[in-house]
């Protein structure tokens, strides 16, 4: 059974932080001007869980067999209407610019074996966009019909997924 856990941590503080870049329990960090980290233990696991004020939604996730973390605000149901179920969120590929203003490049490391599924999801969780793309190593893609604002990005293919924050810029 799978533990989703969402973590969140109530901490004010005047300092600047920066937050952990890359670590063992987490994916990406960001840069805040308020926030606050703490240290703890999950069933004998040390734990750090960041905290930034005024984010707009989720910075980071760290996955374990036991469980997922989620960092920063995020609607507890928004990956259940995102996620294809049993579907690893393993997918390497490069998404660039982001924020974007007309176009999005993906990159991958590989060429995929079957069609590539993207999808672009309002912060509701809703879809606005898809489409899907023959079997290639780079896209581009160029959701027109966007407003400016965040999205969030799904790529599927050859059995896995991949989602990211997006941000559509005048």
């Amino acid at each position: 059974m799978r533990l989703i856990l969402t973590l969140s941590v109530l901490l004010f503080s005047s300092s600047a932080f920066s937050q952990v870049e890359k670590s063992e329990y987490f994916l990406r960090g960001t840069t805040s001007s308020a926030g606050s980290t703490a240290y703890g233990n999950f069933d004998g696991e040390n734990v750090i869980v960041q905290q930034t004020i005024g984010q707009s939604s989720i910075v980071g996730a760290a996955h374990s067999a036991e469980a997922s973390a989620f960092q920063g605000f995020i609607q507890p149901n928004l990956f259940d209407k995102i996620l294809t179920p049993d579907v690893p969120q393993v997918l390497d590929a490069n998404l660039y610019p982001n924020p974007f203003v007309e176009q999005i490049f993906i990159e991958f490391d590989f060429l995929p074996e079957t069609d590539i599924n993207i999808s672009v999801f309002d912060i509701m969780g809703s879809l606005v966009w898809s489409n899907s793309y023959s079997s290639t190593g780079y896209i581009v893609l160029e959701p027109n019909n966007l407003s400016y604002g965040y999205y969030f990005l799904k790529v599927e293919c050859d059995s896995m997924q991949r989602v990211e924050k997006i941000l559509k810029n005048k």
